[in-house]
C-alpha cells in the first residue's frame, strides 16, 4: 500500500503544473476561508521637526474562497488480470490516478487565471489600484514575435503599475512554447540568448520564465461551477504570479486500496479536497487573439 501511495503522489507532483504558483491556505475544518487583501500605501514624506506623527490609514479587503466537492479518480484491478499479467500492474495504475488528479486541478487553475485577468478591478476592488491588463493580436498564436511582444507588454504593465505578488511566469500551450523555442529572435547571442532549438526550451523572456502546459483553456465552458466558466476561445496564454489565484486546501491527495472479495479484485481510489478562485486579479495578464 505504501508503494502504491508513493507512486500516486510522485505522479501528482510530476504532473501538477502550478505547484508554488498559487497562494495556498490550508484549513483543518470548515468549507471556506477568508484571504486578506492589504491595500497599497504610498504616503512617505519628509518629517517637519516638532510635528506629531499620527499614522495613516491603510485600506483592507477580503476575498472568501470556498472548497469544491471532493475530486477523485479510481481504478479496479481484477484478480485474474493480476494473475495472468507478466508485469506488475499497481505502478502504472497509480501513475494514471496521480496524473488524472493533477490534470483536473491544472485545468481549473488555468481557467481561474484567465478569469482573474478579466475582472473589472484589481486588488479586491480597493480604490486607486490598477485593473487587470491584457494583450491581444490576431496573429499572436502563430507568430513568435507577437508572443515575445506580449511578454514585454505584460511585464511593462505589471511593473509600471507597481503590482507585487512575486515572480511572474509566462504560461503557454506547448505549441506556442515550441514556436518560441524555434524563434531566432530569442535564440541568438545578439538577442535574449535564452532559446534553445535543439532542446526545445525557451528560457527567460523579459525576465520571466516561460512554461509550456496543457492547462491553458481554449474552449467556451458553459457548465460546472460558475467560477470555472468562461469563453476562452481567444485565449492564447497567461502571465501571472502566485497571488493571482488563491487555493484553499482542506486535504491533499489521499490514496486507498481496498480488497473486494465479492468482486475478486482490488479497488484503488485517489482523492483530494480543495478549491480555487481569483485572489488579486491585477496579478494576471491574459494574452489573446482578439480584443475583449
Amino acid at each position: 500500500m505504501r508503494n502504491f501511495t508513493d507512486y500516486v503522489l510522485e505522479a501528482w507532483l510530476q504532473s501538477f503544473d502550478f505547484e508554488g504558483h498559487t497562494h495556498v491556505r490550508n484549513i483543518t475544518a470548515g468549507k471556506s476561508d477568508v484571504f486578506p487583501i492589504i491595500g497599497r500605501k504610498r504616503d512617505a514624506g519628509e518629517h517637519i521637526p516638532g510635528e506629531i506623527i499620527l499614522g495613516g490609514a491603510m485600506a483592507h479587503n477580503e476575498r472568501e474562497i470556498s472548497l469544491d466537492a471532493i475530486v477523485f479518480d479510481s481504478a479496479f484491478i481484477s484478480e485474474i488480470d493480476e494473475l495472468l499479467a507478466h508485469y506488475p500492474m499497481s505502478r502504472p495504475y497509480a501513475q494514471q490516478l496521480g496524473q488524472s488528479l493533477a490534470s483536473y486541478s491544472n485545468d481549473r487553475i488555468g481557467r481561474v487565471l484567465v478569469n482573474a485577468s478579466r475582472q473589472a478591478t484589481g486588488l479586491g476592488g480597493l480604490n486607486g489600484h490598477p485593473a487587470p491588463g491584457y494583450y491581444w493580436d490576431a496573429n499572436v498564436a502563430s507568430d513568435p514575435a507577437k508572443l515575445e511582444e506580449a511578454a514585454f507588454k505584460g511585464v511593462e504593465y505589471i511593473r509600471k503599475n507597481d503590482v507585487g505578488g512575486g515572480a511572474m511566469t509566462y504560461w503557454l500551450p506547448w505549441q506556442q512554447q515550441l514556436l518560441l523555442a524555434r524563434y531566432t529572435g530569442i535564440d541568438t547571442v545578439d538577442t535574449a540568448g535564452s532559446g534553445n532549438r535543439a532542446a526545445g526550451t525557451v528560457g527567460q523572456i523579459a525576465g520571466m520564465g516561460v512554461k509550456g502546459t496543457n492547462s491553458i483553456p481554449n474552449t467556451n465552458v458553459t457548465t460546472g461551477r460558475a467560477k470555472y466558466r468562461g469563453n476562452f476561445t481567444t485565449t492564447v496564454g497567461i502571465i501571472s504570479n502566485p497571488m493571482a489565484v488563491g487555493t484553499l486546501r482542506r486535504r491533499g491527495v489521499r490514496v486507498t486500496m481496498t480488497n473486494q472479495e465479492d468482486r475478486l479484485g482490488t479497488l484503488l481510489i485517489a482523492s483530494k479536497l480543495e478549491g480555487h478562485d481569483w485572489l488579486r486579479p491585477e496579478c494576471s495578464f491574459e494574452v489573446a487573439s482578439a480584443t475583449r
